[in-house]
């Protein structure tokens, strides 16, 4: 998903394929020392609260093999590790400076972080107990191949759970939830990062984001069952959850 606008002076991800990727991964590069910082102000301070209930609702076994896609900084794969003793993290991204400041933080040596592309991932089939990612869907070229490819590693009973951004429901809120997206964190990121166009962006791309029901369709359409999902910031943020069937 994108904004669909570019321009000479301020380059905007586009929908094709490799292009859209590549400009993605360097956007993402381009924020890796201040992303955590942007996260939490975009959540209001609350991302912490929401990294834990993903890893939740993985519902892991003991010591699990998990795959945390478009890891980032690591904040999902570190939360396994926090949440269960034993487990084999294997954290995958497309953008490698974003990773090297993970692998610089407490307990990033215990993954096993991978340059990879979520729509066309180098694992084989069968091999995870659970595949998380935060953020990760708004972002690619295709959806319907990447949950494909999800469903393609995971175990049979292995969970697929993911953090994404939503589009603001018509409600009350939504006139004021909608402005804080659209012109509150592009000017707060202006004080914080040295690349603020990404951050119109990425709140371009939370206002258009499919909405929940939406996402659900779309694992159900991949195959897998038991899907569900919960909301939170007034329905702007989600967390989805589904099962490979056994």
């Amino acid at each position: 998903m994108s904004t669909n606008e570019s321009s000479a002076e301020n380059p905007r991800p586009d929908d094709h394929g490799a292009d859209h990727g590549a400009q993605v991964s360097s956007m993402f590069d381009g924020l890796a020392d201040r992303y955590d910082l942007m996260n939490l102000v975009m959540t209001w301070g609350q991302e912490p609260r929401f990294v834990r209930r993903t890893v939740e609702r993985a519902e892991l076994p003991d010591a699990p093999v998990v795959l945390d896609l478009a890891t980032g900084t690591g904040d999902i794969a570190l939360e396994v590790l926090r949440q269960y003793y034993g487990a084999t993290i294997t954290g995958a991204d497309f953008a490698p400076e974003m990773m090297e400041v993970g692998k610089r933080r407490p307990g990033g040596e215990q993954i096993d972080w991978v340059e990879a592309d979520a729509m066309d991932l180098p694992f084989a089939e069968n091999t995870f107990d659970a595949v998380t990612h935060g953020y990760l869907l708004r972002n690619v070229a295709d959806i319907p191949t990447t949950l494909a490819e999800q469903f393609r590693v995971l175990k049979p009973g292995g969970r697929m759970v993911a953090l994404e951004t939503s589009p603001a429901p018509d409600n009350i809120i939504k006139p004021f939830s909608t402005a804080y997206i659209k012109y509150v964190v592009p000017q707060i990121s202006k004080l914080i990062t040295r690349n603020p166009d990404a951050y119109e962006y990425l709140s371009a791309t939370s206002r258009g984001f499919k909405t929940p029901a939406q996402i659900q369709g779309l694992l159900e359409d991949a195959g897998f069952t038991d899907v569900g999902h919960e909301t939170f910031l007034f329905g702007t943020l989600a967390i989805h959850w589904a099962t490979k069937p056994l």
